[in-house]
């Protein structure tokens, strides 16, 4: 009785916490406690980026130096409180010893950036694990301006690499190739991809090289709208097409009517509203880049308020299945979203975004598409010996294993597909049996996210011994915050040096696991 009151009180603190981020997201002014967490990396090139613009940004500059100072005493990590990184520690020193000069200091900063874009231009060779990006001679110019190179990175990627390589560039061949290859891909709302890192190192690299003060002052405006009040930069811009699709499937998941949360209508027409005309999302509306995972997201939250499919982005997931079986995170497109038309699948294969896109897709019969039985037979494929997946975006095999068990629960028997039957059931029992004996002593699976999507994974299946959902309940309890909230994951993975956490979302994670087990409470009570 005291876990089931203790469960109930802490849904209602976390939905709390998730309702307030969705309302601020809804009208259009997320706040920081809400949003994408301050990254000590992207702060220091921002607040670089800034330097170099000039006149006009001193205040930003200054608050983000002044973020610097309190966050990073005694070095800096990939997150706020990480263990010292020497790379991200090498940056942010650098700018914070020259930060109070004048004209000489700012001409040495701008100098020393060549330091450490060599850094930098190692996320264009380990972006994500399993890309395979250009090699260190490609990314070097002018070869990386070659078309079959620049193709090696997705989209987002490209404006970083080639700022890097135009800051680290030892002569003149390619500079000028560079630079109108950066001003040719500034976005409308002055940014590089909508992005921090993209759009600090662009305008670093193009201060450094040429002069171009319009596109630089736009950029640097964008930078300022980006800052929380504290002074610190997210490593990306905020998350919102995830959060919000998250939202709507997990809160929709147990509402009898839509019409009982005040915010669900508006935000599923929030969701309408920001598809791209090809039937894709980006993380935010109306700039991003198409992503698969979050178009995959959107259409989860869109089907189970709904109840029907959203057509277009529908067929645009099965349009754009690699050949394999696999999907990957970013297609290639032509125009500006949102008109867009995503062309062809990037190559990098990913289990957990096929998971998030086999879900979108999933039918509620036994009868599946071809293209589902094909990616599900490819996930089948990446299970190890152990019994776990391997994750792209999340540090960790538990973030993958615990999801794909959940979307294996969902099969049902058919004689059609006895091979694949077989294999489900096979890697069913392997998957429970390694996030089993991935449990902690102390109930939990590691962070937050890890611990909520195991147990919503094993929730699924009877002959998981209840004490071990209990355990990981109580541990998801004791990491639940004042607010509502829940101690952040930091597992997320942005590039090489730039970890983040979203807290929407490791909150909706929670809120699920917590409303299934108090389902399940409620159904072993009746029994």
């Amino acid at each position: 009785m005291e876990l089931k009151n203790d469960v109930q009180e802490g849904l209602d603190k976390a939905k709390g916490f998730v309702v307030e981020g969705i309302e601020q997201i809804l009208a259009g002014d997320l706040d920081e406690t809400h949003g994408v967490t301050p990254s000590p990396g992207a702060t220091a090139l921002a607040a670089l980026a800034l330097l170099a613009v000039g006149r006009g940004f001193e205040s930003a500059q200054q608050r983000g130096i002044q973020w610097l100072r309190q966050n990073c005493q005694g070095g800096c990590g990939k997150f706020p409180g990480d263990e010292p990184d020497e790379e991200i520690t090498q940056i942010v020193g650098t700018v914070l010893q020259g930060s109070q000069g004048g004209w000489m200091t700012r001409l040495m900063l701008l100098s020393q950036a060549r330091q450490f874009s060599h850094m930098i231009l190692s996320l264009g060779q380990r972006v994500v694990p399993g890309l395979e990006g250009p090699t260190p001679e490609e990314i070097l110019l002018p070869t990386i301006l070659e078309d079959e190179i620049l193709a090696k990175l997705p989209l987002y990627g490209r404006p970083v690499v080639v700022a890097a390589s135009l800051l680290a560039a030892n002569s003149q061949e390619g500079i000028q190739r560079g630079i109108q290859y950066l001003l040719k891909t500034q976005m409308a709302d002055g940014s590089w991809a909508e992005d921090i890192i993209a759009t600090s190192l662009s305008i670093l690299a193009i201060m450094n090289k040429g002069c171009y003060a319009e596109q630089t002052q736009r950029a640097g405006r964008w930078l300022v709208q980006k800052q929380y009040p504290s002074g610190g930069w997210p490593a990306f811009d905020q998350l919102k097409i995830w959060a919000i699709g998250w939202a709507v499937s997990v809160f929709g998941e147990t509402a009898q009517r839509p019409a009982d949360i005040p915010w669900l209508n508006k935000a599923v027409d929030w969701l309408r509203r920001g598809q791209n005309v090809d039937g894709s999302y980006g993380s935010t509306p109306p700039y991003t880049h198409p992503d698969l995972d979050d178009t995959a997201v959107a259409l989860l939250g869109l089907h189970q308020v709904l109840g029907e499919q959203n057509q277009l982005g529908v067929n645009l997931l099965k349009r754009l299945q690699n050949a394999d079986g696999s999907w990957g995170t970013f297609p290639s497109f032509q125009g500006i979203p949102p008109h867009v038309c995503s062309e062809f699948p990037v190559y990098i294969p990913s289990v957990d975004v096929s998971i998030h896109v086999l879900e979108a897709l999933w039918l509620r019969s036994r009868t599946q598409d071809e293209r589902i039985w094909r990616g599900l037979n490819w996930i089948l494929a990446q299970q190890d010996e152990q019994g776990a997946f391997p994750a792209s975006w999340f540090e960790g095999s538990v973030y993958s294993t615990a999801q794909a068990l959940e979307l294996l629960s969902k099969w049902k028997f058919s004689w059609e597909r006895w091979s694949t039957a077989r294999h489900i059931l096979v890697a069913r029992k392997k998957g429970q049996e390694f996030l089993i004996k991935a449990q902690n002593s102390d109930g939990g699976w590691g962070s937050v996210v890890e611990t909520s999507l195991s147990l919503s994974g094993l929730w699924r299946y009877a002959n998981v011994p209840r004490g071990i959902l209990d355990k990981g309940i109580r541990n998801l309890l004791a990491a639940q915050n004042s607010n509502g909230s829940f101690e952040s994951s930091y597992r997320g993975v942005y590039a090489k040096g730039w970890n983040y956490e979203e807290p929407l979302t490791t909150t909706l994670t929670a809120i699920r696991a917590l409303q299934r087990y108090q389902r399940l409470y409620k159904a072993s009570y009746f029994r």
